[in-house]
């Protein structure tokens, strides 16, 4: 996975014709000049069974070649909210090449007024025209989307779902090969459930010998208007419920990664009980102010592609709370050689970042809260005060303990999501102590990062941040004069007045800095490792956690997922001794 730029190159659009916008590059449309809507409804809902299909089901899942306008995901996410089962969940996979920008798509979705509703709140989280998968919750709805921006045969290779329905809906396969190809529909066979149907308009030769030879029953069905004819196909077997869902899920750690699991989880109707020693937003997430940035590197590799879905996530998932602060921060080069880096990232980037010659511009970073932002993930989840020390598993359950031995509580399966405290479970987890002082004065316009930053916290000015091994994060004194001096040097305009406050926490690491995420064994997961940019990853890697325990599809690609995954460490020792 390499490649000059993060970014996929952008549709190509001509909007000359009044039915809807084209593309320039394969010379077809993106919906029916007579109804798209209708279209879709004809080919795809009515193709593959639907609504019939997930009724009596707890979780159905819909992909899709050629996400496009969305306009198929707004005709299958109304079919749905009219007649979803009660308390189930719908996951929607699909791929783009060349995504559209959000202006475009409001352009193209304008002709459906009757859907506006729908597609407001699509276009408030569309998906950044980043490479990798991007993942967009709607709660309230039961449904998850996550789009895969990259070429078909690429993505599904990279997919993780088992999905009982596909929308084939790619350009013309006179005019987009490579999305019709046998490569492409071998990975549709192995990604489809017992019983998985197909719609797609399409009846070419090749496609219909193409999904045969991927296993799957062909027939030709009336089209829709001027077409005569379209396609539906079957996949062997009988569709099966699913996997039992956990009566209770219990959570160790009440910092941002708890929340974040506890709020993915109860979204999807699970019992969720969380457990931690020092209440919510105790540790690391209890800081008077930080920041929400990206985890930027100079390459395109699959951690980095997940981490910056990740961030875009975090943004989508903290919008309108109290405590998050959009308005962009302003991060210094330290030398030239840092300023040729941040040039380079920015260059890979969309225009979410911008090298102004002096400092990276990481427009769509943001000043942040984190208590407020923690109780507003946790919602109305309760959280226990309780130090759990001990976690006996066997096949009936987890039971948690404190110190003395005493049994606190009991679930089906548990996810330690403690923070340093996950160490107990899991060996690769390091601590690393740190420091903040709030001084009195007036903090910078935009926050500003150089290693170190300072924001606008209660009192006055936060700067931070000390990095210590270990636990302990030594005296405050020297910690607030390095501050002090540290202000004076990188923001000479800027007076640092009295201590109003000083804060420590322990934060989490790994021997990679990358975060865990995933199984750890029997009855048991973990999110941890966060380091300090768990607010930037931890709602997207909950999301994860929580696909993987019920059975769901991931938000991340598979690359992505494995390099995050807890097991990383042991295979690597393993590795090293053979």
């Amino acid at each position: 996975m390499s490649g000059d730029r993060l970014v996929c190159e952008p549709a190509r659009l001509d909007w000359s014709a009044p039915s809807g916008p084209r593309a320039a590059d394969y010379g077809d449309v993106y919906f029916s000049a007579e109804d798209g809507l209708e279209e879709t409804r004809a080919v795809f809902l009515t193709g593959c069974g639907l609504p019939e299909a997930w009724q009596d089901r707890r979780h159905f899942t819909v992909g899709e070649l050629g996400f496009g306008t969305g306009l198929n995901l707004l005709a299958l996410w109304q079919l749905w909210r009219e007649t979803r089962p009660a308390g189930a969940w719908l996951d929607v996979v699909s791929i783009e090449k060349h995504p559209l920008s959000r202006d475009e798509a409001a352009r193209a979705l304008a002709a459906w007024p009757a859907l506006k509703s729908l597609v407001e709140r699509l276009l408030a989280q569309w998906p950044p025209r980043l490479k990798g998968a991007h993942r967009m919750v709607f709660a309230e709805d039961g449904l998850a989307v996550t789009v895969f921006h990259d070429e078909a045969e690429v993505a599904l290779a990279n997919m993780s779902a088992s999905v009982d329905a596909w929308f084939l809906d790619g350009f013309a396969p006179a005019r987009n090969g490579a999305m019709w190809s046998q490569p492409v529909l071998d990975h549709v066979g192995r990604l489809s459930a017992p019983g998985a149907r197909i719609g797609t308009f399409t009846v070419a030769g090749d496609v219909r010998r193409g999904l045969q030879a991927a296993g799957f029953d062909v027939a030709k069905r009336p089209g829709f208007g001027r077409k005569r004819e379209r396609l539906e196909a079957i996949f062997p077997g009988t569709a099966a419920s699913g996997p039992a869902q956990p009566g209770r899920i219990a959570i160790i750690g009440a910092g941002i990664a708890g929340a974040s699991l506890a709020r993915s989880l109860t979204a999807r109707g699970c019992d969720v009980t969380v457990f931690d020693r020092a209440g919510p937003a105790g540790g690391a997430s209890g800081a008077p102010a930080g920041l929400l940035t990206p985890r930027l590197e100079r390459a395109d590799r699959p951690h980095v592609r997940a981490t910056l879905a990740a961030f875009a996530f975090a943004r989508n998932a903290y919008s309108g709370f109290d405590g998050f602060h959009p308005g962009g921060v302003t991060r210094l080069a330290r030398d030239a050689r840092e300023g040729e880096r941040f040039a380079g990232i920015a260059a890979m980037m969309d225009d979410s970042l911008a090298w102004d010659g002096e400092a990276l511009q990481m427009l769509a970073a943001a000043r942040i809260e984190p208590a407020l932002i923690v109780a507003q993930m946790l919602g109305d989840v309760t959280v226990t005060s309780a130090d759990v020390v001990a976690v006996d598993a066997d096949e009936e359950g987890v039971r948690l303990k404190t110190p003395d031995g005493r049994e606190i509580g009991r679930a089906d399966l548990v996810v330690h999501a403690g923070g340093s405290g996950t160490a107990r479970w899991f060996a690769d987890i390091a601590p690393s102590a740190g420091q903040v002082a709030v001084f009195a004065g007036e903090p910078p316009q935009r926050p500003v990062t150089w290693g170190g930053y300072a924001c606008a916290a209660p009192g006055g000015v936060l700067v931070g941040a000390t990095h210590v091994k270990g636990e302990d994060a030594g005296p405050v004194e020297p910690a607030v004069e390095g501050f002090r001096q540290a202000l004076g040097e990188v923001l000479p305009d800027l007076r640092a007045g009295e201590v109003v406050a000083t804060w420590r926490g322990v934060r989490a690491s790994t021997p990679d800095r990358l975060p865990v995420a995933g199984r750890l064994g029997a009855r048991q997961f973990i999110l941890s490792g966060l380091g300090s940019r768990g607010f930037a990853h931890a709602p997207l890697l909950a999301e994860h956690v929580a696909s993987g325990i019920l059975g769901h599809a991931s938000p991340l690609e598979m690359a992505g997922a494995a390099s995050l995954d807890p097991q990383r460490f042991e295979v690597r020792r393993r590795r090293r001794q053979s």
